[in-house]
């Protein structure tokens, strides 16, 4: 692929993540306020991750649309998102918790709806962690890793694990 066409695929990703943290609240809110949904702390907890994630993201691509401009070898501010790595864990790990005793524990869940929009954001909230921190989970935007997938030859470390694998390589220890 040529250069060209990885910044127009990189333009594309910081863009779409940095959109989607306003565009999901802001869809959240719209369906609640349109349907009268009440939403309580397992809702807003898997919210809290999937924004932090998003954001995350977007500010990865950014610095690797940035990296492929200038040349430098590693995006500015990678160890900002390796420090960034347990709040965003620690976030998935609560939001999962308190999903699942809003689905069990009867009178916690503030509402239906709020079962299952902590359940579905809670789920976007650890696609994005893996899809960041571990495996590229993320393989429909793009026909050689689509084709990878289909081949049967898996899910590959993330761009940004190697990243910040290579950045704890070359950066000496405090």
């Amino acid at each position: 692929m040529g250069r060209g066409k990885i910044e127009e695929r990189l333009s594309g990703y910081w863009k779409m993540e940095a959109a989607n943290v306003a565009f999901i609240p802001l869809g959240l809110a719209f369906l609640a306020t349109t349907f009268g949904w009440d939403l309580g702390l397992a809702s807003f907890a898997a919210l809290a991750a999937v924004c932090l994630l998003l954001a995350v993201g977007a500010i990865y691509w950014f610095r690797k649309l940035e990296q492929l401009r200038s040349g430098n070898a590693l995006p500015r501010q990678i160890g900002l998102l390796a420090a960034f790595r347990l709040p965003c864990l620690l976030l998935c790990v609560a939001a999962v918790i308190l999903t699942l005793i809003a689905w069990t524990l009867p009178g916690v869940a503030t509402s239906q709806a709020d079962r299952w929009a902590s359940l579905v954001l809670t789920l976007l909230a650890l696609a994005e962690y893996v899809n960041y921190y571990h495996r590229q989970v993320q393989h429909f935007d793009h026909a050689a890793d689509f084709s990878r997938l289909v081949r049967g030859r898996g899910f590959r470390r993330s761009q940004m694990a190697m990243d910040i694998a290579r950045w704890r390589r070359t950066t000496p220890r405090r």
